[in-house]
């Protein structure tokens, strides 16, 4: 059962998230260019650095949630709220670009704290409860990057308030109900040596880097490929314009966040090889139609049933890699293979921009359904339950670093 805390961090992700999508997805790019006279690639720029900073930092972030717990969350929170409010003090293009590179680590160790307390290892109903976590998330960046245009018609001066308003009240509320004891067992004193086990025994588990770090990787990759290959693919193939194109993710999006946590409950009840399958699958038989038949008339429900794939697939996933993290180095684990589905992320759009410019873009959404389509296979195919158990220890003893990191 989800308890008050557990609704209270959800919060704080949520209120974070809508500041961060509002900021950096749709208030910069307007304010940079109608407001201060900058160019587009400035606002880019910073949305580029922000990110590349918080992935690079995160297994550092994870190590250190281990090992200091809450000052960690807090003051990265703190850090990320300093970054904001030195851009609207002092606009320049080159605080902007740093102010983006600050905002990101501080804001790394976030989303880690919050699913390393609400979905911690052990727990009944896991697979649900990483459904809450990432239906906050979502939902927080959806409706920050949405519903920040109304309040910029009322001016960027309202539309900044609501901004840090938001950041201001997920930090309120941090202070208040994230607990003041580290996730690790070793606590303050771990040398700074220690997080090189973690890298070692992840690179010597074969589970992990045959199965989770490919799978990560290829998963974040291909649906960032689609991130420039969409709204072109939306103007030429199916006629929308760019309100339909924008009511047709909203739509998907949507879809994602309401099935995250029935998709989650179903997975802790089935196994997660069924659900993975499918939903791939599903994923894969989707694009393909959007490919080869999309139209104005199907896409919604074509878009919808991406949604509800996107769904099933990602508790089911997180679980997965959740019962490959020790319970002592919870935040550590989640860090580092926070980072390597950041490096798909940032490699999706580039390798969809190469596709699309030299094929065209249905054969980015064919090249998207093929990687699905092969992952699927791959679940059906591999003895998935049987590596990652949480009985795989004791019952397997001869493959004990197929449950550690």
């Amino acid at each position: 059962m989800v308890s008050i805390k557990d609704c209270a961090l959800t919060t704080v992700l949520f209120l974070a998230e809508f500041s961060r999508g509002a900021f950096f997805l749709t208030f910069l790019p307007l304010y940079t260019t109608e407001i201060l006279g900058w160019t587009i690639a400035t606002a880019g720029m910073a949305a580029s650095v922000q990110y590349l900073a918080e992935t690079l930092v995160k297994s550092f972030a994870g190590w250190q949630l281990d090992r200091h717990g809450r000052p960690v969350l807090l003051g990265g929170l703190l850090v990320g709220l300093a970054a904001l409010a030195a851009v609207r003090v002092h606009p320049h293009p080159g605080l902007l670009i740093a102010a983006a590179g600050l905002f990101g680590l501080g804001y790394s160790p976030l989303w880690i704290g919050i699913i390393t307390q609400v979905a911690p290892a052990g727990i009944i109903n896991r697979s649900s409860r990483i459904g809450l976590v990432f239906t906050a998330w979502l939902a927080g960046m959806g409706s920050g990057l949405t519903s920040i245009n109304f309040f910029i018609s009322a001016g960027y001066d309202a539309a900044f308030g609501v901004i840090i308003g938001s950041f201001l009240g997920a930090l309120a509320i941090g202070g208040l109900f994230y607990p003041r004891a580290s996730s690790g067992r070793s606590g303050p004193g771990i040398p700074p040596a220690s997080i090189l086990p973690a890298f070692r025994s992840l690179a010597l588990n074969k589970a992990v880097t045959r199965v989770l770090l490919p799978g990560m990787f290829l998963q974040t990759m291909s649906a960032s490929l689609l991130v420039p290959v969409l709204p072109v693919f939306a103007r030429t193939r199916l006629g929308l314009s760019h309100d339909g194109y924008g009511l047709l993710i909203l739509a998907g999006g949507a879809a994602a966040v309401l099935f995250l946590i029935p998709m989650g409950r179903l997975a802790d009840k089935i196994n997660l090889k069924t659900i993975l399958f499918s939903g791939f699958a599903c994923s894969s038989a989707a694009l393909t139609g959007l490919a080869l038949a999309g139209n104005k008339d199907n896409a919604l429900a074509i878009t919808l049933a991406l949604g509800v794939s996107y769904a099933a697939v990602l508790p089911a996933w997180n679980t997965l890699l959740a019962r490959s993290i020790p319970a002592e180095r919870q935040a550590t684990g989640w860090g580092i293979f926070s980072t390597v589905e950041g490096l798909g992320i940032a490699a999706g759009p580039a390798v969809g921009g190469i596709l699309a410019r030299y094929w065209s873009p249905p054969a980015a959404l064919l090249a998207t359904a093929g990687l699905l389509a092969a992952m699927a296979l791959f679940y059906l195919a591999y003895p998935v339950e049987r590596f990652f158990s949480p009985d795989h220890d004791r019952s397997q003893p001869d493959h004990r670093d197929c449950n550690q990191i």
